[in-house]
């Protein structure tokens, strides 16, 4: 990537903005922009966004509602240099941030971090119709969360008893009825929501029934059925002034056939039809002590998390199952030192500790044979942010993890540990433009999957199969990204009621000891055929490097969003590009409220330019991805004579085109008309 070009643009966007902003500084006090304060949680302690040093995009409920989402994944696809991978099927989809996804980007639910790996297996559980928000972190974070954090962070938060009450209720709920006319999809979600002096309390369900998705070509994706349940209840008491405790449990059923590797298409020989069956199980207990000595603003959380996965082939019948449990604790403290000429330093810092217990069985005859493993993983983190001259901070942190597996069924065991620092350097040039300069180290630890996997990948005929091959001495993957970003806000731009807010950045991953499945090709020389082999092995140095910018336009209802991101990924030894790197995309979002905001109509479009970045040893036929432009229509209407009553429509995909995302192996769904209606009581 040429960042010459990118540093001009930037330079000139400064240029404008300055003029911009001269003009502002007339109209509106300095240019002082007021916000509404959208708070996140992905960065372990709760902060308006525009304080946030880090990367970060958040999408609410108003915005989701509008996506009208099938997956977490799909929540933020219209983030700059964020993805969905995994192809159409909703409950294969996973998150790609900056050409990273999968095992390395960390996932969270309500502050708990989520764990699971297995095969071509799902990862993200959680249904998007208990989502309040989402928030991702791009670019590692070890240095906060440990293990994972290699791309990024991906924060899901559920709903919760004062999201659905006003004020003055004790009581309220809301039911909501959707359908999808692409794959006659049928959803019906409903909650209930109280409070009493001290106690606040939520139960929500949802039921969806769907058939196969009808891809642009008019084709139906088979195995892309499925039927999803699921039950969400929190309590939370506020014990007095100072403390709370909140108790959280959400279940959730997913069933229905699909392939073994949901992001393909099956096949009879290799990629069969199987009927899943999926349930998790999640509990938290949360405790809060917020005291009136600034040193004291502490929380305590224990939380088990469940997963089983039963699963038989079509065929056959032959069974497997798959079973993790979870457990762990996570606490921290967050104290605000005032120290004369500085002003207020905070200090977050905690310790987190958790268990994985894995077991899986295998049925038939020349089967792959995963490990009987636990994993413990215990680490101590600290960030402090300190102002040190005026219009300037510094943000130093850092994390020691300690981790340990132990395969059972072998016999074996390994430990290892790392440390994760991070630092930034902040300065409010301006009212208007706060720079940041920042540098962030991560680290994925080898799963037990990865390290201890036996067994039978797969056969070429009788009694001549390539197996699984231990590699206890997998060293944990890497990263290293230095990162410039710029945010700008800007108030009475054209007009005394408008405002705009840009954020860019410019960033190098440089990511090491990638963990990669190798398959060695098999030899059918005499005397002694070879059906080869599969095992994990860290693979060279790699450098992601690339560039993004969004900006946001609001005049009363009128609202312009536009983003543009550009990634690029190559191995530092051989030059062959990456894998997983998505096209430049480039997004718009336009909206406008009529009737005082009665119905709001908006437009979203998306381009990817053409993929042909494939150069790598294993694409022999120089595959390459064709460029796409895809247009979603969306409208919301809440009548003034039923105020209760909210319909939201959603087009997706207007033109029916036939297209495919980067490195994806299935095209993706073809028109969707989707249909909602909810009364809020």
């Amino acid at each position: 990537m040429q960042l010459k070009p990118l540093a001009i643009l930037i330079g000139s966007m400064f240029s404008a903005s300055s003029f911009t902003a001269t003009a502002a500084d007339e109209q509106q006090n300095d240019g002082l922009l007021e916000i509404k304060p959208v708070v996140v949680s992905a960065t372990r302690m709760a902060q308006e966004v525009d304080e946030v040093s880090r990367p970060i995009a958040v999408v609410e409920k108003e915005e989701i509602d509008t996506i009208q989402p099938q997956s977490v994944a799909q929540v933020l696809k219209n983030e700059p240099n964020i993805s969905v991978s995994g192809g159409p099927r909703a409950n294969n989809q996973s998150v790609n941030i900056r050409g990273l996804t999968g095992n390395k980007v960390l996932q969270t639910v309500d502050g708990v971090r989520q764990v699971f790996e297995s095969g071509h297996r799902p990862s993200y559980f959680l249904d998007p119709e208990l989502l309040q928000s989402v928030e991702a972190i791009k670019g590692p974070s070890s240095s906060l969360w440990g293990s994972g954090a290699v791309g990024g962070v991906v924060a899901q938060n559920t709903v919760s008893a004062g999201d659905l009450l006003t004020a003055e209720q004790d009581l309220g709920g809301f039911v909501k009825q959707g359908f999808n006319w692409n794959n006659d999809q049928s959803t019906t979600t409903g909650a209930l929501a109280g409070r009493t002096d001290s106690l606040d309390w939520l139960l929500s369900g949802y039921y969806r029934d769907s058939n196969d998705i009808e891809l642009g070509s008019g084709e139906s994706l088979a195995g892309s059925a499925s039927r999803d349940k699921g039950v969400l209840a929190k309590t939370e008491w506020q014990i007095d002034d100072a403390q709370s405790l909140a108790f959280n449990l959400r279940t959730a059923n997913s069933s229905g056939n699909v392939p073994s590797n949901g992001s393909a298409d099956f096949n009879g020989t290799s990629n069969f039809l199987i009927n899943r069956d999926q349930d998790t199980t999640n509990l938290s207990a949360d405790y809060r002590i917020d005291t009136d000595s600034p040193l004291i603003n502490a929380q305590v959380m224990a939380y088990w998390n469940n997963v089983e996965m039963d699963e038989y082939r079509i065929s056959d019948g032959r069974s497997d199952s798959t079973d993790l449990d979870v457990y762990g604790l996570n606490l921290n403290n967050l104290s605000l030192i005032s120290v004369e000429g500085f002003g207020d330093i905070s200090l977050l810092y905690g310790v987190d500790g958790y268990r994985e217990e894995f077991s899986a069985s295998r049925q038939g005859d020349d089967r792959p044979t995963p490990p009987e493993a636990d994993t413990d993983v215990w680490g101590g983190f600290v960030q402090a942010n300190i102002p040190f001259a005026e219009s300037w901070q510094l943000e130093v942190g850092g994390r020691y993890d300690y981790f340990s597996t132990e395969a059972k069924n072998l016999g074996q065991d390994r430990s290892d540990n790392d440390f994760s620092p991070s630092a930034a350097l902040i300065w409010q040039t301006t009212n208007w433009l706060q720079l940041t300069l920042r540098h962030d180290r991560a680290f994925r630890a080898p799963s037990s999957e990865e390290m201890y996997s036996t067994g039978t990948h797969f056969c070429m005929g009788p009694g001549f199969c390539n197996t699984f091959v231990p590699n206890p001495d997998l060293k944990a993957e890497q990263a290293a990204n230095t990162e410039l970003m710029a945010q700008m806000n800007f108030a009475g731009v054209f007009t005394g009621a408008d405002s705009l807010n840009i954020t860019t950045s410019i960033f190098e991953n440089k990511v090491d000891d990638f963990i990669e499945q190798i398959v060695t090709d098999p030899s059918f020389a005499p005397p002694f055929p070879d059906p080869g082999t599969t095992t994990w092995v860290n693979v060279d140095e790699a450098t992601i490097k690339g560039f993004e910018i969004a900006a946001d336009y609001h005049l009363d209802s009128f609202k312009l969003g536009l983003a543009y991101g550009i990634v690029r990924g190559e191995d530092d030894n051989s030059s062959d590009d990456l894998t997983n790197i998505p096209a430049d995309t480039f997004n718009a979002d336009i909206s406008y409220g009529f009737w005082a905001d009665q119905i709001t109509t908006g437009v979203r479009l998306t381009h990817a330019r053409e993929q042909d970045k494939t150069q790598y040893d294993g694409n022999s036929d120089g595959t390459t991805y064709g460029s796409y432009t895809v247009g979603d229509i969306y409208a919301s209407w809440t009548p003034s004579s039923i105020k209760a009553l909210k319909i939201d429509l959603t087009l997706n995909n207007v033109t029916d085109k036939d297209y495919r995302q980067a490195w994806s192996e299935l095209d993706e769904a073809g028109r969707e008309v989707i249909l909602s209606t909810k009364y809020s009581f």
